[in-house]
């Protein structure tokens, strides 16, 4: 009877110690925001220049994520701002696009027999500044947004399921109401409203100006005066 005791308690050690369950992989979806209302800048032109390099070495690991985070950037920056004017220009940068692991510090003791621990963090964080130059004397201005997110993982989990989190970090972190895609606006609203083009506004014509051409009055009309001016008349013979 003791011996049978001793299998099922071995039994439950062994299953507590088989770590976490295996969750179903998410859906990887790409970052698309055509389908938003951009943002019109009183600028000729719009550049997305991605400034991270990424380190490619532990403890970084953006670049092992199914979507690296500079990519998600890219696209929302692409997607978003817009050039609406004829002069000036705009650069919306990508500082920091990073994903990086922290090891958790292990509990010891015999309890630590009979508990699954977190064994890593990671950290996420995303930055972006948008800088316009007016152009002409109308001077310029920047706006920048940060946006960091954190999650633990127990020890056992495998990569299948870290890269699951990977993403679900990514997207909590571009697309929740406190995400990325939200404070970016905000701040460019807030920091660069002088160079915001109201909804509605029409694209300006290349150059700035729109070009008329006069035409010629039809067959046996009398061309109008010229303005300040009057009319000849030439005798009919």
């Amino acid at each position: 009877m003791v011996g049978r005791r001793w299998v099922i308690a071995l039994g439950a050690v062994l299953a507590g110690c088989a770590g976490p369950a295996e969750a179903p992989r998410p859906v990887i979806r790409p970052f698309d925001y055509s389908h938003l209302t951009p943002i019109k800048l009183d600028v000729a032109t719009v550049e997305v220049v991605d400034q991270w390099v990424p380190p490619r070495a532990p403890p970084h690991v953006d670049h092992r994520a199914p979507i690296e985070p500079r990519e998600a950037l890219r696209r929302m920056l692409a997607d978003r701002v817009q050039a609406w004017g004829n002069r000036g220009r705009a650069r919306a940068l990508i500082t920091e696009a990073s994903l990086v692991e922290q090891r958790l510090p292990r509990e010891g003791g015999l309890g630590a027999m009979f508990t699954t621990q977190q064994s890593e963090r990671y950290v996420l964080t995303l930055s972006v500044r948008l800088e316009v130059e007016g152009g002409e004397g109308r001077g310029g201005g920047s706006a920048q947004a940060t946006v960091t997110r954190s999650r633990t993982v127990a020890e056992g989990t495998s990569l299948a399921a870290r890269e699951a989190v990977w993403y679900e970090m990514l997207r909590s972190a571009m697309d929740d109401p406190q995400g990325m895609n939200v404070e970016f606006e905000f701040q460019v609203r807030r920091a660069l409203r002088p160079f915001i083009v109201p909804e509605g506004t029409p694209r300006p014509p290349p150059g700035g100006t729109i070009e008329t051409q006069e035409l010629a009055p039809p067959p046996g009309a009398t061309a109008p005066a010229p303005a300040g001016g009057t009319l000849g008349t030439v005798p009919v013979r």
